[in-house]
């Protein structure tokens, strides 16, 4: 498929190559023309996006004939973004296309890296084409050495009470194939941050979900079949579409269905009637079985202190509905007519909907995909499961944290536990009434993600927050990134990290500046409460017994598992006031009042581990300020002004009290907005600050709301950079690619060339077509293309992969067509270029998913060239 291959460039010289090294090389590098010269069709500039640096001898360098690794320790700046190589030995990757493309080796990097007590540096081990070799990461000036693979980030931290001053950081390699990897020292907020791959994230054939603008006639109904076919409405104005007929056909006779599917989906955000269009996103549940021997010492209860929370709530949330949506639940006979569910739900669970076959029953029928781990099952048990023959904490069985409330069963997870977001859509809107008015639940769970943002998704949630007082629980994710993960990660959503059994962030958990708490959602590697057993977590399950699955109980840990304890806590807290929506929630959330300790907020837990007896004893009538955003970053390298929003949240009244005093090097000035709403402006004096020095403060703001008085503290960090035009992101490859594919599916390329960085900066120019054969990699004739440009770090004649810079005009993730036309001066061409990649986000909704995107192949004798190891001269 077209998306799955890439870009495949072919060749148009004859004879001729072209250089690619230092000083631009080759035809039309440099940035201004030759005296005489005829105008230019296309020349512009590739700007870098800030703290980039590159590795000194990534094989651009290396490439050229008796290149040596350096032998010296390169210094960077106090934060950045590295892009390095590193191979044990030196080898090829073989012939292609023709051509062969060789490494050389490079075993390690040293840096010299400006270091305080506390701050990280990040190693991203992205392998290459040869492999993916291990990586080791070391302080060598302290005892810290850490192994990584290829998405395992490893991490060194300078200990308390060590000088501030420049330490050597080594990046080495143990294996005998090359491998790219990404350095990263940057303040913490932003640590973690960096996609370095391009939005990938799964969808279904042939479908987009799509939402008609309000004043649109006919909705659905304006599209001819030949654009789009209605499947049906999800609620509101969304709606599931398909792909008319001739449209599959044409692209399975192409071979490029999925390119067609994307391509379709951007034809469709261009009528005049549609105000989204977005694929139809997998996404899946958050769990990983554990084979361990059942126990009844539910170590989870005991760490969100739920004894003492259940004597506070001795009816455990009764008169609450608390909505599952996974994968339905184990139900022993499977006949719909009698609908019995696993004996400790059986109480409690209410009639429920199946949005995978369409019905009302909705059953777990166990994976033919996968293990069979009742998901839905363990869920729904965490928060109401009553144990056998009692009513409290006696008998035979697992109990839940709500063990009163009603479950309602929402089946939105198939197959393997994966799902479609027109299903989960559909499921949100009929939870919330948004249709029919009916509210089937007061509190959500949702133990799923991996979604990218889904504007109809959010629309859906906040419907329900905002106009039923609802309040939704999400799953960070199990991918121990800080990438965000939908739904969890929406603004109107709890995100719930997992801890293990000693309250530390399990190894797996998802982190970032939008978890909002944490949870006991287990990690079978440690033992942190020293009872000689895995922590994991225990509820309701099923086994595949003599007779077919029978009801029994499993050890899981995941994100998956921590969120329902929040669920679960919801619901005690609605059944003491059910007026409380998910903005009081809020408030007692950043007032410290759910969670234990003081409320301090960290990316790893969120305002800290949920206390379940606390959060009971929690006046309701909080109201606080809360920072947008949590943190201010000034400097030449981002802005010397930032405004910071505090917002109120809670019911009550607020006043602003005082400020405190800045340091000489900021300052701040209060404005007030609305009466419960307030504002403060940071405005950076660079006159004040040594260059390349970071500058860290933290701004209290003291006020009172509802008669409590509260100090906030902002973190405010700055940064003067004198090496600004110091900005390089390795030697750049610029080309013109055609938009349309061969009969094999790839986009073929009319130009090429290469640019070295100059003052920060790359020029380009490209030179019209003279008709004198061979046409040379520089020349471009009339057409419309795509502008594209990148590094080949590693030397295998691909740009843009993980790990490489890359830019595409106008805006990376966002290509448009540019026209080449004759006689044309075009001058003033302007892109950027970065390490880091975009994602799909409510910054960028245009943007679309790449699966499987490998990056664009250069022209022959484009990078090292047709010898292992040696690049091409004129």
């Amino acid at each position: 498929m077209l998306i799955k291959k890439g870009y495949r460039l072919v060749p148009l010289l004859s004879g001729l190559l072209f250089l690619a090294g230092c000083g631009g090389g080759g035809s039309g590098a440099s940035s201004e023309p030759p005296s005489g010269s005829p105008q230019s069709p296309l020349a512009g500039q590739i700007s870098i996006e800030a703290g980039s640096r590159i590795d000194q001898d990534t094989m651009d360098e290396l490439a050229f004939s008796g290149a040596q690794p350096a032998d010296s320790t390169q210094t960077l700046q106090v934060n950045f973004i590295l892009a390095g190589y590193l191979s044990g030995l030196s080898g090829s990757y073989g012939i292609i296309n023709g051509q062969v493309f060789g490494f050389q080796a490079d075993p390690e990097d040293i840096y010299s890296v400006p270091m305080a007590p506390g701050e990280i540096v990040r190693l991203i081990s992205l392998g290459s084409r040869a492999g993916d070799p291990p990586l080791t990461l070391t302080l060598e000036d302290g005892p810290s050495e850490t192994t990584t693979r290829s998405s395992e980030p490893a991490e060194v931290e300078l200990a308390s009470g060590m000088p501030e001053q420049n330490y050597r950081i080594k990046v080495a390699t143990t294996g005998d194939v090359p491998a790219r990897y990404v350095l990263v020292k940057a303040a913490s907020a932003q640590l973690g941050s960096f996609s370095l791959e391009w939005p990938d994230h799964d969808f279904l054939a042939e479908e987009a979900i799509v939402t008609f603008k309000q004043s649109a006639q006919g909705g659905a109904g304006s599209m001819t079949a030949q654009t789009a076919v209605a499947a049906r409405r999800l609620g509101g104005s969304d709606w599931l579409m398909r792909m008319p007929a001739q449209a599959v056909a044409a692209g399975a006779r192409a071979g490029s269905a999925e390119a067609q599917i994307l391509n379709w989906i951007e034809e469709l955000r261009k009528r005049p009637e549609v105000s989204s269009a977005v694929p139809n996103y997998r996404f899946s549940s958050f769990a990983t079985p554990v084979d361990e021997e059942l126990y009844r010492l539910q170590w989870h209860y005991d760490l969100i202190n739920g004894p003492v929370a259940w004597q506070l709530a001795p009816d455990g949330g009764t008169g609450v509905r608390v909505a599952v949506l996974d994968s339905g639940l184990f139900s022993p006979d499977g006949n719909p007519n009698n609908q019995t569910w696993h004996p400790d739900l059986q109480q409690n669970v209410v009639p429920g909907r199946d949005f995978v076959d369409g019905d009302n029953y909705p059953r777990d029928p166990g994976n033919s995909v996968g293990s069979n781990v009742f998901h839905g099952s363990h869920v729904a048990g965490t928060i109401g499961a009553v144990v056998q023959g009692s009513s409290g904490n006696t008998g035979e069985g697992i109990g839940g944290v709500a063990f009163g409330s009603s479950i309602v069963p929402v089946r939105v997870l198939g197959e393997g536990g994966t799902g479609s977001s027109d299903d989960l859509i559909a499921a949100v809107r009929w939870v919330t009434g948004q249709d029919d008015g009916n509210v089937k639940a007061q509190v959500v769970n949702l133990s799923l993600g991996g979604l990218p943002l889904i504007p109809q998704l959010e629309d859906a949630i906040a419907f329900g927050v905002e106009q039923r007082s609802m309040i939704f629980v999400g799953a960070a994710g199990n991918s121990a990134t800080s990438q965000k993960s939908y739904p969890a990660a929406s603004d109107n959503v709890l995100a719930v990290s997992s801890v293990d059994a000693g309250g530390r962030l399990a190894s797996y958990s998802n982190f970032g500046s939008w978890i909002g708490l944490a949870a006991p959602g287990g990690d079978a590697s440690r033992d942190g409460n020293n009872d000689g057993r895995a922590d994991v977590v225990w509820s309701t399950s099923a086994v595949d017994g003599a007779s077919g699955f029978e009801a029994s109980y499993a050890g899981l840990q995941g994100t998956s598992m921590a969120a329902p304890h929040v669920s679960g806590v919801m619901a005690l807290l609605k059944e003491q006031d059910s007026a409380r929506n998910y903005f009081d929630i809020r408030a007692l959330l950043e007032a410290g009042e759910l969670t234990q300790g003081s409320g301090t907020r960290s990316d790893q837990l969120g305002f800290g581990v949920l206390d379940a007896s606390k959060a009971l004893q929690a006046d309701s009538n909080v109201t606080v300020l809360s920072p947008s955003p949590s943190q201010v970053l000034l400097g030449t390298e981002t802005s010397s002004t930032q405004t910071v929003n505090l917002n109120r949240i809670g019911d009550g009244t607020v006043s602003l009290d005082s400020i405190s005093q800045p340091p000489p090097w900021f300052t701040v000035n209060r404005r007030d907005p609305s009466d419960d709403n307030f504002a403060l402006d940071f405005t950076l004096d660079e006159s004040a600050l040594e260059e390349n020095v970071s500058y860290r403060d933290t701004l209290e703001v003291t006020y009172t709301g509802e008669g409590v008085q509260r100090t906030l503290g902002i973190p405010i960090i700055a940064q003067v950079l004198s090496d600004e035009f110091a900005r390089t992101a390795g030697t750049h490859f610029v080309l013109l690619v055609n938009t349309t594919p061969n009969d094999e599916g790839f986009f073929e390329a009319e130009s090429q060339i290469a640019v070295d960085v100059e003052n920060g900066s790359y020029r380009f120019r490209f030179e019209p077509d003279d008709g004198v054969e061979p046409q040379r990699q520089n020349e471009v004739s009339p057409g419309s293309y795509y502008l594209v440009a990148g590094t080949d770090i590693d030397g295998d004649g691909i740009i843009c992969q993980p790990g490489e810079a890359c830019a595409e005009y106008p805006i990376s993730g966002l290509r448009e067509v540019i026209t080449i036309e004759a006689g044309q001066d075009l001058k003033e061409v302007t892109m950027t270029t970065s390490f880091s990649r975009p994602t799909i986000s409510a910054s960028s909704p245009d943007i679309l998913p790449r699966p499987g995107f490998s990056g664009y192949q250069l022209l022959e004798g484009g990078s090292n060239g047709a010898a292992a190891g040696g690049k091409l001269s004129q």
